[in-house]
């Protein structure tokens, strides 16, 4: 009796550059996405056979402006990761040198190899938002993709890397429609809520003082133009990605899509913007527990006022400034030590302003 045969797996054909419009949603085309609108100013959707060596050409001198960075930092662009690794990847594969060399390649028409994509770039995300799943339940799926596809998911993770802990790595990217602020004050507009988010997680904030710093930096950086924003109907999208890795095991801890632009306005319209950085910028130390709590007060209950519009929410906030353990805390923690900076009376006085959102 003939055995019949096992049918053989059909050969997966590689993910190009061209395809990652279809491939919305996953780790490794939210981080291209990512290089294409800083990096290009353009949409993922552009992304075809006419804009293609345009595009590529902005990311490689993009890329080339960031390795320079690095370098000026005294950090080896070579040999940092922007993404959890295990022990299977390619780590020679996962850095900004590699990125650069393969796009330069690609733009000069070399045929470039396929390979398995690495498991934290695999990841689907989407399926987080809607409640469904639980952490480490999201499914991975196994992608081959061509070399050119894996560089600018790697280039575009730098991009968006907002910090990198032993066992957690953090991403922020915000999109701003219309497109009415140059590339430039873009750029600048991420590294400052990077920076912001960075020590917001150093120093174990919550997601809701996480917004709130996304919010008030989006409002620092753009100044008159959220109002512009506003007036045009449009949005400062927040997308904030979190990837764990416990041993060899990478998975989505995390993504929120959030708009925070009217969070911006009402920060901006009071008048507290700069006293909000000022106190998320230096973040208190664990010590200063009633400091903290009124960090946390804050974001939250400016949130909650944005959504519901009631004065008990702001009442909150001005209530706990009245406390002495928080006052001396306050002037302890925040010392001007120079005049850019605010002192804690500064700060009172801003937060103070917040009584404007009862007269509205």
């Amino acid at each position: 009796m003939r055995m019949a045969r096992a049918r053989k797996a059909p050969v997966k054909k590689a993910i190009t550059l061209l395809d990652l419009p279809n491939y919305k949603g996953y780790t490794f085309t939210f981080f291209s996405e990512v290089a294409v609108k800083l990096c290009a100013g353009e949409e993922l959707e552009k992304l075809n056979q006419q804009n293609l060596n345009n595009i590529v050409s902005a990311i490689c001198n993009c890329v080339s402006r960031e390795i320079d960075e690095l370098k000026k930092r005294n950090a080896d662009p070579c040999s940092i990761a922007p993404i959890p690794l295990t022990g299977n990847d390619p780590k020679n594969k996962m850095n900004l040198c590699y990125a650069q060399r393969k796009l330069v390649d690609f733009s000069m028409g070399v045929k470039l190899e396929s390979l398995v994509l690495p498991p934290a770039l695999s990841l689907e995300f989407t399926e987080f938002t809607r409640g469904t799943m639980g952490t480490g339940r999201l499914k991975r799926e196994l992608f081959i993709i061509s070399e050119e596809v894996l560089a600018l998911a790697i280039i575009g993770a730098h991009l968006a890397q907002a910090y990198a802990t032993v066992g957690e790595y953090g991403y922020l990217y915000i999109d701003i429609v219309p497109h009415i602020v140059v590339r430039e004050r873009v750029k600048k507009v991420h590294s400052m809520a990077k920076s912001i988010v960075s020590n917001i997680q150093k120093n174990n904030g919550s997601l809701s003082v996480t917004l709130i710093g996304v919010a008030t930096t989006i409002g620092l950086a753009l100044g008159k133009l959220i109002w512009e924003i506003v007036k045009s109907d449009g949005h400062t999208i927040a997308n904030y990605l979190r990837i764990s890795r416990t041993g060899n095991k990478v998975m989505v801890k995390g993504f929120d899509s959030i708009d925070v632009i009217q969070l911006a306005k009402i920060v901006m319209r009071c008048g507290i913007a700069k006293a909000i950085y000022t106190m998320l910028n230096r973040y208190p130390q664990e010590g200063f527990s009633s400091l903290r709590r009124f960090i946390e007060l804050t974001a939250t209950n400016l949130i909650k006022y944005q959504s519901f519009r009631k004065p008990i929410y702001i009442y909150e906030i001005l209530r706990y400034l009245t406390s002495d353990e928080l006052n001396r805390e306050g002037a302890q923690w925040y010392v001007k030590k120079s005049e850019k900076e605010l002192g804690w009376s500064e700060i009172v006085e801003a937060f103070s302003r917040l009584s404007k959102l009862l007269a509205s």
